[in-house]
C-alpha cells in the first residue's frame, strides 16, 4: 500500500493521548468528617492504580479510530506496477483554440474552427470535453461537458472569433492543467489548435500539465506569401506656427511577406475622416517610414489613425493615436519687491523650454488672489515674508493638489498657523567669511535630481552659497540635498494631494551664485514638473496594457464615470478597486463622467501588438516537451496511458472506507465508555 500524502502520519503522535487518559487517577474518595483529627495518625497515601491500564478494549478502540482517520487523510492506494488504462478508456479532453489576431490571416480561423469541430466530434461515450479560448489570456468558453452535449461545445466554438490580443501559450496551458486536475477520468488529453507563432512561447513560463497528460498540437499554418503590411508605430513632431500648435505624423511600416509592395497607399485619418494619402512602397521583408504634412491640433482628445490598404491580415493595418494641445504649467512667482528684479532669474528660466511650456506670473505677496491660485499649478515664494492669511490660503492650495516651492532668504518667514512646510526655519548662517558652502549629498533617485544622475550632467558643487537658513526637518519630510556641513539644503514634504519643496537659500544672487550656473535652468524645470505632477500623456496604449480610468476632478465627474469600449460596451468604474481595467480591443476607449455619464473626460487609443504580425513558426514539440514531460502526442505506447498515483488513488477511493470505519469506531468508543461509567 502506498500513500499520496504520507506526511499526515505525523499526526499518529496523537495516539499517546488515549494512553495518558487511561493512566490518570480516577479513584473516588469518600470524605468522613471528624470533630477533631488531633488523635488520628497521619499515614501517607500511595496510589498504584495510575500505573496500570484498565479497560484495554476501550483503549484499543480509541487508538484504532485515530489510526484509521490519519490513514484516510494520507490518501492510501494499492500500488500496481503496470497500472494503465487501455486506449478505449474514457478521456477528459480540453480543446485550446488560439484566437489571437494573427489567426485572422487568410483562412486560418476557418481551418482552426474546423479542427476544433473534429476534436469535439471525436469524443466517445462517457468522455467529457472543455473549450478554452486564448490569446494574451485564457477564457473557459465551456467547462467539462459530456459527449452527449456536443452541440454545446460546437456552439461555443461557433460563437468565437479572433480577438485583438497577441498569442501567449502559458495562460492557456495553465487553465487546461487546472481543468484536468479536477477530472476523475483516468485519461487526460489537451488538443492545442494554433498557428504556433514563435513570439508566443519563450520557454520560461513554467506551465506544466498533470503527469500522464497527452498534449496533441494541431498546427494551423500554411503559406505566408500573401501581402501583409504592418503599421508598427507613429512619431509626433510638434511645432508652433502663427500661435497655432501643429503636428507632423511619421508612420513606420513593415512588410511581413516575401512579396514587395509597390504603389500602395497609406492614409492619415483625423477624427475618422481621411485627411492625407501618401504612396507606400515597401520591399519584401523590409521596412520604411512615411511622413505626412503637418496638421493643426484643433482641440483636446483629437483622434488620429494611420491606415494601410487591405491585405491578408487586417488587424495590423491601422495604428491609432490621440493628441491634445500641450497645456502649459502655470507658475506664480511671489516676489518680495515691487519691481520683480529678485525674480528675474526665475522668470527667465521659466520662459525657456516648450516640453512642457511654462507660463510665469510675478505677484507681490499682498496681490496673490484666489483666482491666481485656482489657475496656477505651482507657487514659488522667493524670500517672502508670508502673512497668516496668505499662509492659510497656500496651505489649502497645496492640500488640493498644488505645488509650492519656498526659497528661504534673510527676509523670509512663515506663519505657524499654516502647517505645510517640511521643516522649521531657524536663524541664518553666514558663509561670506572663509569658504562658501557647497551643495552635495543629492538624492539622485528623486525626480528633481534624476537628470543629474549621469556623469557630466551637471555639478551642483560648483555653486557657491554665501548664506542659508538653518532648518530642522519635520517627521514627514525627506531631505533631498545637503550643504557641505551636513545642514539640509532641499527638503520635501507631501501635504494632502500636493507637495512642498523648501530651499534653504535664495533663488537669486542675494545669497548664492546658483542662478549663474548651468544646473540652475534644468533644476528649476525639474522642480516645476515635479511640483505640478506633470506627466506627458501617452498618445496610445497596446492591447493587454492597463487603462487607468481615474479621471475627473470633482465628485460629480468621479461618481458617474464609465468606460465606453470601441465595441460600444459601457463599463462602470465607480466600484472600489475598479478604476483600472485591461485593454482588450483595438480602437478608442472613452472615459466619461458627469451625472448622465456623457461628459468625455479622456480618450485613450488602443493598438494591437505589432509583434503578433510576425508569423514566424516555432516547432510545437518545444511546448510538448516543456509542458507534458516529453510524452508528446502519441500517448504512452501500445500498453496504454500509465495511471499516475493520483489517478489510481481517485479510482480506488480507499480513504473513504478508512474514514467511515474510523467514525464507526468513535461511535463504539462513546457507547463503551458510557457503559463503563455506570459500573
Amino acid at each position: 500500500m502506498s500513500f499520496i500524502a504520507p506526511l499526515f502520519f505525523v499526526a499518529l503522535a496523537a495516539l499517546a493521548i488515549p494512553v495518558l487518559i487511561h493512566l490518570i487517577q480516577r479513584e473516588k474518595k469518600q470524605v468522613v468528617r471528624f470533630p477533631s483529627l488531633m488523635f488520628v495518625q497521619r499515614i501517607p497515601y500511595k496510589s498504584v492504580r495510575r500505573r496500570r491500564i484498565h479497560n484495554w478494549l476501550l483503549l484499543m478502540v480509541r487508538l484504532a479510530a485515530l489510526t484509521l482517520i490519519v490513514m484516510a487523510f494520507a490518501r492510501p492506494f494499492l500500488q500496481r506496477q503496470n497500472a494503465a488504462v487501455a486506449g478505449g478508456g474514457a478521456r477528459e479532453v480540453v480543446v485550446l483554440l488560439d484566437r489571437s489576431y494573427s489567426m485572422g490571416y487568410g483562412d486560418r480561423w476557418e481551418r482552426a474552427r474546423a479542427a476544433a469541430y473534429d476534436a469535439i466530434g471525436g469524443l466517445g461515450t462517457g468522455e467529457r470535453g472543455s473549450v478554452v479560448l486564448f490569446s494574451s489570456g485564457a477564457e473557459i468558453a465551456l467547462r467539462s461537458t459530456g459527449a452527449a452535449d456536443r452541440g454545446q461545445l460546437g456552439a461555443a466554438v461557433a460563437a468565437a472569433a479572433p480577438a485583438d490580443g497577441a498569442t501567449r501559450y502559458a495562460p492557456a496551458l495553465k487553465v487546461a492543467g487546472s481543468l484536468l486536475a479536477e477530472s476523475p477520468l483516468p485519461r487526460r488529453e489537451v488538443i492545442l489548435i494554433s498557428d504556433f507563432q514563435r513570439g508566443g512561447w519563450r520557454g520560461e513560463e513554467g506551465a506544466r500539465l498533470p503527469s500522464g497528460t497527452t498534449l496533441t498540437p494541431t498546427p494551423i499554418g500554411g503559406a505566408t506569401d500573401q501581402p501583409n503590411v504592418t503599421v508598427t508605430a507613429v512619431s509626433l513632431a510638434r511645432s508652433t506656427f502663427e500661435s497655432q500648435e501643429r503636428m507632423a505624423v511619421t508612420a513606420g511600416v513593415v512588410n511581413r511577406s516575401s512579396r514587395s509592395l509597390t504603389a500602395g497607399q497609406l492614409t492619415l485619418e483625423i477624427g475618422g475622416r481621411p485627411l492625407q494619402t501618401e504612396r507606400l512602397d515597401v520591399e519584401a521583408n523590409g521596412s520604411t517610414s512615411v511622413t505626412f504634412a503637418p496638421v493643426t491640433v484643433t482641440g483636446n482628445n483629437m483622434r488620429g489613425t494611420v491606415r494601410a490598404g487591405a491585405d491578408a491580415l487586417a488587424a495590423d493595418n491601422a495604428f491609432n493615436f490621440v493628441v491634445s494641445p500641450v497645456r502649459p504649467i502655470r507658475v506664480i512667482v511671489v516676489d518680495r519687491g515691487g519691481s520683480g528684479s529678485a525674480a528675474l532669474y526665475l522668470t527667465r528660466a521659466l520662459s525657456i523650454g516648450d516640453s512642457p511650456r511654462f507660463e510665469a506670473t510675478v505677484r507681490q505677496p499682498d496681490a496673490v488672489s484666489d483666482d491666481d491660485l485656482r489657475r496656477a499649478s505651482v507657487v514659488v515664494l522667493n524670500d517672502v515674508a508670508v502673512s497668516t492669511g496668505l499662509g492659510r490660503r497656500l496651505a489649502r492650495f497645496v492640500e488640493a493638489g498644488g505645488g509650492l516651492l519656498v526659497a528661504i532668504g534673510p527676509r523670509a518667514s512663515w506663519p505657524q498657523e499654516a502647517d505645510v512646510l517640511p521643516a522649521t526655519v531657524e536663524a541664518p548662517v553666514d558663509r561670506t567669511r572663509g569658504d562658501p558652502a557647497r551643495v552635495g549629498a543629492l538624492e539622485y533617485g528623486h525626480a528633481v535630481f534624476e537628470p543629474f544622475r549621469a556623469p557630466r550632467s551637471g555639478d551642483f558643487a560648483a555653486a557657491r552659497i554665501y548664506g542659508y537658513r538653518a532648518v530642522t526637518p519635520g517627521p514627514m519630510a525627506q531631505v533631498l540635498a545637503r550643504f557641505d556641513g551636513g545642514a539640509p539644503a532641499l527638503v520635501e514634504r507631501r501635504a494632502g494631494n500636493g507637495r512642498v519643496l523648501l530651499w534653504a537659500s535664495t533663488l537669486d544672487l542675494a545669497w548664492s551664485d546658483l542662478p549663474l550656473k548651468p544646473v540652475f535652468l534644468p533644476f528649476v524645470h525639474q522642480a516645476m514638473r515635479h511640483l505640478a505632477a506633470y506627466a506627458e500623456p501617452a498618445p496610445w496604449l497596446t492591447v493587454g496594457q492597463v487603462l487607468d480610468a481615474s479621471f475627473g476632478t470633482d465628485a460629480a465627474q468621479q461618481a458617474g464615470r464609465v468606460v465606453l469600449t470601441p465595441s460600444g460596451r459601457r463599463l462602470p468604474v465607480d466600484d472600489e478597486g475598479s478604476e483600472v481595467m485591461e485593454l482588450t480591443e483595438q480602437g478608442f476607449y472613452e472615459v466619461r463622467g458627469g451625472q448622465s455619464g456623457d461628459s468625455v473626460l479622456a480618450v485613450v487609443a488602443s493598438n494591437v501588438d505589432p509583434a503578433e504580425s510576425d508569423l514566424t513558426v516555432m516547432d510545437p514539440r518545444e511546448i510538448v516537451a516543456a509542458t507534458a514531460g516529453g510524452s508528446g502526442g502519441g500517448g504512452a505506447g501500445e500498453g496504454g496511458v500509465p495511471l499516475t498515483p493520483e489517478a489510481q488513488e481517485r479510482a480506488q477511493r480507499l480513504w473513504w472506507y478508512l474514514l467511515a470505519a474510523g467514525i464507526v469506531l468513535l461511535g463504539a468508543d462513546t457507547v463503551i465508555s458510557n457503559r463503563l461509567s455506570k459500573t
